[in-house]
């Protein structure tokens, strides 16, 4: 097989792109690496959705794609978003294509892409089925007087003065026990009611952000993968063991808890504080937030747009409404077991707890050919095919409604990963460029940022396949 020719171009002044010509996995893969008779069905099943596929090889985009200089950005280090993109990526494309008008984004997370629209003084327009990401995003693209910041430090003396309380605080969350050393509980319970008495409702929200942001240093938990691990859970040579709850939290907390975690939450709200002050991403354009599913978007707003820009919870089976689990029963976002349940049911069909019986109208060819390849015996889930059609169904749903409100000339850009089950590759990428065809964007380019690992157990059976294991961002043109 001929080698692929590549060629560098300047698509955005400060990243260092190359486009490939070909259909990547052409260049990426060789029919004598190929083992299996699955490996090589999904391999022609790859070249015929990839034929004609513009795809751009965009390593420079890979630290913007998984921004994990977040915890330093201002404004976007206010609370730990683990799946943020950064406010540069925006801004490379907003400049490069020339936005004028209005951005949505109808996954508006912790709010980046509203922000980089603020900054550029554009008019934008957020969704997002999790309270959590609202809150976040309307505390982050507020703008606040100057009134404002001094009862913000105003505040933030005030809990100084803050002493412990004798009183016993109750949360509805059952697991509170086992997730919290018991002090840093009322600790956290106590602080809660504190800033839930501020009058002023956008200072109670910007100490609530703070307060939810500390979550996960002060307590027995940290976010990781697919959910939530127990820190007192550790890896050895010889596999995991168990350190008692008790002995494990004398070693990680000091013996005052309550100043532990009240010093940790004054630390947060500084930090807000000099982001408020230096006026950062300060402009009169002001984001519309909305809490609701994107699938539903034109039910709340019948602007055109000139510009979307998002990333979709990915299709592997990760659940975002479990990580942030913690948070939204701790904050009171859910109080029962119920509204945990249909929260969850709201959302993309991206995982097994998000199946809420909808049918699936659509299906894409080169998807069936895919899934008839998964092995039965090997997906830990018996329901992940219905996963995997119902994620693309939302999807088709979703660029449907987008390419109706979406101007002539505008674009849609996504940030999406590819994904494997049984040994079989998803290529969200290129299937999301196949369906937005169908509906009739034209796809632009789809930018190959980097390449992702896969489970242990997959990963030598994918060996060969590995290099269409990758995160990309495919945009979109009416």
């Amino acid at each position: 097989m001929e080698p692929i020719e590549t060629y560098a171009v300047n698509y955005f002044n400060d990243f260092e792109l190359s486009v490939v010509n070909e259909p990547i996995g052409d260049q990426l893969l060789l029919f004598d690496k190929i083992t299996s008779n699955v490996q090589s069905e999904q391999f022609e099943i790859f070249k015929k959705i990839e034929k004609n596929a513009p795809f751009i090889n965009a390593g420079s985009f890979s630290n913007q794609v998984h921004f994990q200089n977040a915890y330093q950005a201002p404004v976007q280090r206010w609370f730990p978003y683990r799946e943020g993109y950064s406010t540069r990526l925006v801004n490379a494309f907003i400049k490069e294509l020339k936005i004028t008008g209005n951005i949505f984004d109808p996954f508006s997370g912790s709010g980046t892409t509203l922000l980089a629209s603020r900054h550029n003084n554009l008019n934008s327009f957020g969704i997002d089925v999790n309270p959590i990401s609202v809150l976040v995003a309307k505390a982050e693209n507020e703008s606040y007087s100057i009134i404002e910041i001094n009862n913000l430090q105003d505040e933030i003396e005030k809990l100084k003065t803050v002493s412990r309380s004798k009183d016993v605080f109750q949360t509805s969350f059952d697991l509170a026990d086992k997730v919290f050393n018991s002090e840093i509980l009322q600790t956290l319970l106590q602080l809660k009611f504190h800033i839930k008495d501020i009058q002023n409702q956008k200072i109670q929200n910007l100490l609530f952000v703070a307060w939810l942001s500390i979550i996960g240093d002060v307590s027995n938990i940290k976010k990781e993968g697919n959910g939530i691990k127990y820190k007192n859970r550790k890896r050895t040579p010889s596999g995991y063991i168990n350190i008692e709850k008790e002995v494990w939290e004398k070693q990680a907390f000091p013996e005052d808890k309550f100043n532990f975690v009240k010093t940790k939450l004054l630390k947060q709200l500084e930090i807000i504080l000099l982001d408020i002050k230096s006026n950062y991403g300060l402009c009169e354009k002001q984001p519309i937030i909305l809490q609701g599913s994107c699938l539903e978007f034109d039910n709340y707003f019948s602007d055109e747009i000139q510009f979307t820009f998002f990333s979709p919870p990915y299709c592997n089976c990760f659940d975002y409404f479990e990580i942030h689990k913690v948070d939204l029963w701790l904050g009171d976002f859910v109080k029962d077991k119920e509204e945990f349940r249909l929260l969850r049911n709201t959302g993309f069909r991206s995982n097994t707890n998000s199946l809420n019986h909808k049918p699936i109208i659509y299906k894409n060819e080169h998807l069936e050919n895919l899934i008839s390849l998964f092995d039965s015996e090997k997906l830990w889930n018996k329901r992940i095919p219905s996963v995997v059609r119902g994620y693309f169904d939302d999807t088709h749903t979703l660029l449907s409604k987008l390419y109706k409100q979406t101007v002539k000339g505008g674009n849609v850009g996504i940030v999406v990963g590819n994904s494997a089950y049984s040994g079989v590759i998803i290529p969200s990428d290129a299937i999301i460029a196949d369906i937005a065809r169908e509906i009739g964007f034209k796809v632009k380019n789809i930018f190959v940022t980097r390449h992702l690992t896969t489970s242990s157990q997959q990963k030598q059976e994918l060996e060969p396949l590995k290099n269409y294991l990758r995160e990309s961002i495919v945009l979109l043109e009416k």
